[in-house]
């Protein structure tokens, strides 16, 4: 199995009972065999206060609340009723203002801007699979647009107040005052710029929902998107059975660090009609058969409160909930050191048990694409639309010149990783 105890945290660290029992009840609802072992599991928790803070930094805590009181004598403290239900109530209140900033982002800027999109993830899933879709927490809003729309949707956000952003070495001056040849340019440095509504809501633009295999193909899943309802309003949001492959693919990328990617899967696999069978047979076109059967292991270990040490032999499955169980204890830097010892060849996607999906070639140039340069350096350097991988050529040597080949080398294989945002 995937070693990690060497990482290092200031988190409190929940003993097994705990993360059995957090892992069990993060989920939209339980059935009675889980409502039964979460109530076995109850006394066996030593510190509430812990208890309740991972679950809240872990973005489950209104389902995890919402489950244990309907446990029939739970006999929680009443502080810890209190706490719980004091966070879960912030929660509701940050959820319930970044829907209305979507509802102003899709109503002000998607649809006047004529672009071809679809919504993935966030409150796209929500929507579509929880029961109650305030439940579940966001942070962002993902969408998947048409490469040849992204520059009219860039236009009318930033006409309609939002601000635009890319990586550290973007002036961001620049990007709010150009023309639309340097728009452009933007856009091709920054696969996924973001764009913050004037309600403070960020929201990622795609070209395609992974640039780190290209694997899933935008022009069908605009082709195939559906139509779903999020606060009143029809939307587009990407097909089902892609949309699952997608959130196994993305939240093993990240270690499953997130506990409501566990209630993800879940709200999937419990929704009346899902094809799971379809599922993996496009995770075997994909390549990924692999990540999304682990996936699902995963998603039985958690839903029968099991433990890594409960496990007679690794497994693809029990290797995910290593990671995710060691993750509680921290955010994204205790993830990306996780990363880092697990020392990933190019010839997987970071478990040895995930081939990677695309001929090596490709993965070393989409590699060198995440290579941050200089939006100022990039911009002066001459040439048109037609030049531009040969200034990105030039603005990346010019940063191996200055940074050092060792350093952009050791950022590449970094970059390489299961990187960004969860």
């Amino acid at each position: 199995m995937v070693k990690t105890q060497g990482t290092e945290s200031s988190e409190p660290v929940l003993t097994p009972e705990e993360a059995r029992l957090l892992l069990l009840i993060s989920r939209p609802s339980l059935n009675a065999f889980q409502t039964e072992l979460a109530l076995s599991l109850l006394p066996k928790v030593q510190n509430w206060q812990s208890f309740t803070i991972t679950a809240y930094r872990k973005f489950v805590l209104p389902m995890a609340y919402r489950n244990l009181k309907m446990l029939p004598d739970h006999g929680l403290p009443d502080d810890t009723v209190n706490l719980m239900r004091s966070l879960s109530l912030t929660f509701s209140t940050m959820t319930l203002h970044r829907l209305a900033a979507f509802d102003w982002f899709h109503t002000e800027c998607v649809l006047p801007s004529d672009a071809s999109y679809a919504y993935f993830k966030g409150p796209a899933l929500a929507s579509c699979f929880y029961p109650d879709p305030t439940f579940r927490f966001f942070r962002d809003v993902d969408l998947i647009v048409r490469q040849e729309h992204r520059l009219g949707l860039l236009r009318r956000a930033i006409s309609q107040g939002c601000t635009v952003y890319g990586h550290a070495s973007v002036d961001e001056k620049d990007v709010k005052l150009v023309s639309d040849a340097a728009l452009e340019d933007f856009l091709y440095l920054k696969m996924v710029p973001y764009i913050v509504t004037p309600q403070g809501v960020e929201i990622e633009m795609h070209a395609e929902i992974d640039y780190h295999t290209s694997l899933f193909k935008t022009d069908a899943l605009l082709r195939k998107s559906r139509e779903a309802i999020i606060r009143n309003n029809p939307v587009k949001v990407i097909p089902d059975t892609e949309h699952f492959v997608f959130i196994c693919y993305h939240h093993t990328r990240h270690l499953w660090s997130k506990l409501n990617w566990i209630a993800d899967i879940d709200a999937f696999c419990n929704k009346p009609g899902f094809d799971r069978e379809g599922a993996l047979q496009l995770a075997r076109e994909l390549k990924i058969e692999s990540t999304v059967k682990a996936s699902l292991e995963l998603h039985e270990l958690a839903s029968t409160g099991q433990h890594p040490s409960d496990l007679d032999q690794p497994t693809p499955g029990g290797d995910l909930l290593q990671v995710c169980l060691a993750n509680l204890s921290g955010d994204l830097p205790l993830e990306s050191q996780i990363r880092r010892e697990m020392k990933q060849r190019a010839s997987v996607l970071g478990f040895h048990w995930q081939r990677t999906p695309v001929p090596i070639w490709r993965l070393a140039w989409l590699r060198l694409r995440k290579i941050n340069v200089s939006y100022s350096v990039f911009r002066s350097i001459p040439g048109g639309p037609q030049f531009r991988n040969l200034r990105f050529g030039c603005a990346l040597a010019l940063r191996l010149a200055v940074d050092g080949p060792r350093a952009v080398w050791q950022r590449l294989l970094q970059r390489g990783q299961f990187t960004h945002r969860p």
